[in-house]
């Protein structure tokens, strides 16, 4: 990676014998001209990176006023993601670096376990790392970009066919036109209104992870039922019977989870098998995080597609299904991994499936260790 001036590097280290280190080890194997500015706080470092530009942050993980991850997490916290940062820990037999560069480090060191090529590898390769995670998310962002104006482009002709479709098909009704005619119109009609559904879709996808995500103290009982009240007709047409539990309160964005919840619960109403649907939603606090479940006796999923239906425009429907455009689980996915949470499926064909997702617990609930039961159980027909 070629840079038209010096490398600016800010050392955030508390230890001056380690800072001396530091300058010594990397001005002896790093051969590019750099610039090392020095704190030995997280203030400090905040206060230097408001006056000048970095082109990557070294930061020692025990500091005066945090040790250990809840260093680098305030430090992300605080700044965001906007800088390359690779973490110095003393903690070799732990799995404290591996734990940072999940949280969004680059690469770590540990503390008299390195000498001065190991570190400039480690500059060297965090910057060519930072420089090609810089160079996807900006193909990602012009991708999303180009995705929202071609669907929002399409839109307005696509409802235009619909609506002129609908017309035509009551004129040519109302003259008693062949009824093969009638039938071919209501053809367009229907895929019209299939290409409506696309572009919304589209839509929301394309702007998903573009909005801010606000993690609050969420009743995520309340918005269960809320989603099963969206879906009243489709509950009413299908004869089914969702139950919702005593559900745990979660960290959420509310927007974004009632989507989740109404996509999970409408394909469990809408893919039933020959019984009416039954569908329960469920909640279990495991640790930090809490566990819900989506349940039916629906037709099933063959487990070699679990990984599949995840995937954007992936369908597992016959032809004849003119419902769905296979964006509803991908956008459901893409919420959940905003939260730092896990979706999956557990099913069998011809036995139901259960859908699982986990998001933060809310603050104060860490003692709710045992499943939430149906003690208050409403049911909707």
């Amino acid at each position: 990676m070629k840079f038209p001036r010096p490398i600016r590097i800010l050392l955030v280290e508390d230890s001056r014998d380690h800072a001396v280190f530091f300058r010594v080890a990397l001005g002896k194997a790093f051969k590019h001209d750099h610039e090392i500015d020095t704190a030995c706080s997280l203030a400090e470092s905040f206060e230097r990176m408001d006056e000048k530009h970095y082109d990557l942050v070294v930061l020692d993980l025990g500091l005066p006023e945090s040790q250990g991850m809840e260093t680098i997490e305030t430090f992300f916290r605080v700044r965001g993601p906007s800088n390359p940062v690779i973490v110095l820990t003393a903690n070799s037999g732990e799995d404290i670096g591996e734990d940072a560069i999940r949280v969004g480090a680059i690469d770590f060191l540990t503390k008299g376990e390195f000498g001065a090529d190991q570190l400039a590898r480690a500059v060297r390769y965090g910057l060519e790392r930072w420089r090609q995670r810089m160079e996807l998310e900006e193909a990602q962002r012009n991708l999303k970009s180009f995705a929202h104006v071609a669907a929002h482009d399409l839109k307005s002709p696509v409802k235009s066919i619909s609506l002129y479709s609908g017309l035509l098909k009551e004129m040519m009704q109302a003259r008693s036109a062949d009824e093969e005619e009638i039938e071919y119109l209501g053809f367009v009609e229907a895929f019209a209104e299939q290409a409506e559904k696309l572009v919304d879709s589209l839509l929301h996808f394309s702007v998903l992870g573009e909005k801010a995500i606000a993690l609050d103290e969420v009743d995520v009982e309340a918005l269960a039922r809320q989603a099963v009240s969206n879906l009243t007709a489709k509950v009413g047409e299908d004869g089914a019977l969702v139950e919702v539990a005593e559900l745990p309160k979660a960290r959420a964005d509310e927007g974004l989870l009632i989507h989740v919840l109404q996509n999970l619960i409408g394909n469990a109403i809408k893919y039933h098998g020959e019984n009416p649907p039954h569908v329960k939603v469920e909640g279990v606090v495991r640790g930090g995080e809490v566990q819900f479940s989506v349940s039916d006796n629906g037709r099933g999923i063959d487990p070699k597609y679990f990984a599949r239906i995840f995937e954007p425009f992936k369908r597992l429907t016959g032809v004849n299904d003119q419902e769905g455009v296979g964006l509803g689980l991908a956008i459901c996915q893409r919420v959940i991994d905003a939260h730092h949470g896990r979706i999956w499926v557990e099913s069998e064909l011809g036995s139901g499936s259960t859908f699982h997702f986990t998001l933060p617990l809310a603050e104060g609930h860490e003692q709710e260790l045992e499943p939430v039961g149906f003690e208050r159980v409403e049911s909707f027909r």
